[in-house]
């Protein structure tokens, strides 16, 4: 993390920039604020990315696809700009370094902490497939360890990139973790990701890339004709990691059958990326429950030993775990891993003790205060004709009747998104799952570990939330704010304690 430049913007639409935290070949990483204050990780793109029509307009749609990527040991997306001569996107802040950064410190990883980041990622190229997105530049650099786990990240910058390259022709990606088929020129689908994933492992594993060489030429041939130096790596671990970097695509498992045989859940039913993220979760972080991971190499601690923290990179207690932070691109990046060269991936913001001056508590009251206005304009509004011709023709739903109103009806499905904390500085996953039958969910928090159930009310846009589950998880009302697009809402939470609007933010349909 740097100071500003002098020629760096200080504003992009809504975001206030206040430092650099990395630069790479895709753009320029920046932290930023919210006009609440939340901390975000802005990347300003290479103004050549938005002069072409035809890429903007692909990207328009891949960023959709993006934000539906479940918060699963990911940053998501939360806002994207390609307007104008400044394209940018909006991610969450993961606090804590790069997997490079954290094995070029303390070396190569054994035991549990090599465990959790296979998992981990894996859990995260599960979320990010079953969205149909492909990241097309998984490695070191993009793997950021925070205090709840492992968090990819820059899977919608690749997609970016990876449009853009299709008016190129040329590969995107760094050269030690590209795919035989990408390579070749052929498509890169979600096997190539596996095989990224493999590589990433081992060079956690082993603290070297595993395919090394003198010049870039040198590394293609190696990866197109040669053997992966997967040294640390035995025992179960290492056959799944082979399997992934099998050279025919249609050889390698796919993210959730890693998965399940990482967590030893070969041929298992059901959602497995829940118990991926919990399995991934260091032990010490104080809202888990530690989980029971199967021993997946014969060498080192076993799998609930605490992920250790790099040398000279600790984060201090008392870091929140739901504020974020998106590592910058390596400076390096595009450039092939030669023999010799420090295994450095990525800049990351190292987590550091956050300090309040008077500013910014002043301008977390004005926050609240203005929230609070907000909420009880909206909700005055509510009650009078104001929804009327938004809602004209629906039903009032009856507790008493349990039968399904058109409203409810209409909000049936799956909602995903991030809401805002103002006071505390935190943006954070949500989604809801609504079912006009009943049994509606609602799950929020870092790598979403707060759960409740959402009971109906007189109203159809408002929700009981009970039967909450989580640490520092709180009961409440779920209001929701109908935009003109029917795919796509505002949801408002009030504390049941305080009757305070404790977050608020913006969901979309995924489902």
């Amino acid at each position: 993390m740097s100071e500003l430049r002098a020629d760096d913007p200080r504003r992009l639409g809504e975001y206030r920039l206040s430092r650099r935290l990395g630069q790479g070949g895709q753009g320029v990483v920046f932290l930023g604020h919210s006009a609440a204050g939340a901390q975000v990780a802005i990347k300003l793109l290479h103004a050549s990315v938005s002069k072409d029509a035809d890429v903007r307009r692909r990207f328009l749609g891949e960023v959709e696809a993006v934000r539906r990527v479940a918060a699963f040991c990911t940053a998501q997306l939360l806002d994207a700009d390609l307007d104008g001569d400044r394209p940018y996107l909006v991610s969450e802040y993961v606090e804590g370094p790069s997997l490079g950064e954290h094995v070029t410190a303390g070396g190569p990883r054994r035991g549990g902490s090599l465990d959790r980041l296979a998992i981990g990622t894996a859990t995260a190229l599960g979320a990010i497939h079953r969205a149909g997105v492909v990241h097309r530049d998984l490695k070191p650099g993009n793997v950021l360890l925070s205090l709840d786990g492992p968090r990819v990240i820059d899977f919608g910058v690749s997609r970016l990139m990876d449009a853009a390259a299709t008016t190129t022709r040329s590969p995107i990606g760094t050269p030690a973790y590209l795919s035989p088929e990408r390579i070749s020129g052929e498509p890169a689908g979600p096997p190539a990701d596996m095989w990224a994933w493999g590589l990433t492992v081992a060079y956690t594993a082993g603290g070297r890339h595993a395919y090394m060489a003198d010049t870039y030429q040198e590394v293609l041939a190696r990866i197109l004709y040669g053997k992966p130096d997967l040294r640390g790596l035995s025992g179960r671990l290492r056959e799944i990691v082979e399997a992934c970097l099998a050279h025919d695509p249609r050889d390698r498992p796919d993210a959730e059958e890693t998965l399940r045989a990482l967590l030893g859940q070969d041929g298992g039913t059901g959602d497995v990326l829940p118990s991926g993220a919990q399995a991934a979760a260091p032990t010490t972080t104080p809202d888990r429950t530690p989980a029971t991971v199967p021993s997946l190499s014969p060498e080192g601690p076993p799998a609930t030993v605490p992920w250790p923290s790099p040398r000279g990179t600790r984060a201090p207690a008392g870091s929140l775990p739901e504020t974020a932070a998106v590592a910058g691109s390596s400076p390096l990046e595009g450039t092939p891993a030669v023999a010799g060269s420090p295994p450095s991936e990525g800049t990351a913001a190292v987590a550091g003790r956050r300090t309040w001056r008077g500013w910014q508590v002043v301008v977390a009251v004005a926050g609240v205060v203005m929230g609070v206005a907000g909420f009880v304009f909206w909700l005055r509004a509510s009650q009078g004709p104001g929804l009327d011709g938004t809602w004209k023709g629906t039903a009032q739903h009856t507790p008493t009747t349990g039968q399904p109103d058109a409203t409810r009806t209409t909000l049936d499905g799956t909602w995903t998104g991030s809401a805002e904390h103002p006071t505390a500085g935190r943006v954070f996953p949500v989604e809801l799952r609504l079912r006009a039958d009943g049994g509606s969910t609602m799950r929020w928090g870092a790598d979403l570990h707060c759960s409740g159930r959402l009971a109906p009310t007189r109203s159809p846009v408002v929700f009981a939330l009970g039967q909450v589950k989580g640490q520092a998880c709180h009961a409440g009302t779920v209001r929701i704010v109908p935009s003109d697009d029917p795919d796509r809402f505002l949801v408002k939470v009030t504390r049941s304690d305080t009757g305070a609007v404790m977050y608020a933010g913006q969901l979309s349909r995924s489902s």
